[in-house]
């Protein structure tokens, strides 16, 4: 938040604050930018389905909330899918003319998009929200659960921020020799994975194109040390231990070597 001073312009409209990985971002912080410059907020809460901050849902708290409901997510189809949350009565009337070719009576007013949610995806979703709390309070155990079998060890575990909770969609570690890790886990038919390899300022498609804050070194320097360990509800305490039992046979190994 200290830098979006660096990025904001007379053209700014909006900031998009996104709670990666299962928590809010420093919504405190966001949100004074935004009174400060009469900017909307739009929170994407794709990765943080039913957390919250400061007793507020997430998706709940700015303009417009937006979620994905891709079959990965705390909240999933089976499909592609997504959601769009907002008290403002104007922003929702503007959001379903744009998931349907900006129509009304069936004319376009503006340019839209044909971005309607499938009714057989959205009936799987009402029946999924009822037990999504349950399904997040089992990925908090194995996330508790993660943390209290890797402390002692080189590894920097997720920290929650005070004010909200995490529903832990991803668990993401950082280690230093990130590529043996992965290498040894993969050996023992244990498959991690990396969110994001490479930050999106550094895309092809974006390079030198996408206005960022002057120094990006945090991001930079975090994308080559991230690792998210297996987490799902359905993951069992007795699989994650494998897990964190590897990881520590791993250090035991590279210390002596």
């Amino acid at each position: 938040p200290s830098q979006l001073d660096e990025v904001f312009t007379e053209k700014t409209k909006a900031v998009i604050a996104v709670h990666l990985y299962g928590q809010s971002a420093d919504l405190d912080a966001i949100l004074n930018f935004c009174q400060k410059n009469s900017l909307f907020l739009v929170e994407d809460a794709s990765q943080a389905h039913g957390a919250k901050f400061k007793g507020k849902r997430l998706g709940s708290i700015g303009h417009l909330g937006c979620f994905s409901c891709y079959p990965t997510k705390n909240l999933g189809a089976i499909g592609d899918a997504g959601l769009i949350t907002t008290n403002d009565s104007t922003l929702k009337d503007k959001v379903r003319m744009l998931r349907e070719y900006g129509w009304i009576n069936r004319e376009s007013i503006i340019p839209g998009r044909n971005s309607r949610l499938d009714e057989l995806q959205a009936a799987i979703l009402r029946i999924k929200l009822k037990y999504l709390d349950i399904d997040n309070k089992r990925r908090v155990k194995l996330a508790k659960h993660y943390i209290n079998k890797l402390s002692g060890l080189p590894i920097v575990v997720p920290k929650k921020r005070p004010l909200g909770d995490s529903v832990f969609h991803l668990f993401v570690i950082q280690v230093e020799n990130r590529q043996d890790l992965l290498n040894y886990l993969k050996d023992k038919d244990i498959y991690a994975g990396v969110h994001y390899s490479s930050p999106v300022h550094l895309h092809p498609a974006y390079l030198n194109r996408l206005p960022t804050a002057t120094k990006m070194i945090e991001t930079e320097k975090l994308v080559k040390k991230i690792i998210s360990l297996p987490i799902y509800p359905e993951l069992s305490i007795e699989d994650a231990n494998i897990v964190t039992d590897e990881i520590s046979n791993f250090y035991n190994l590279h210390v002596k070597n």
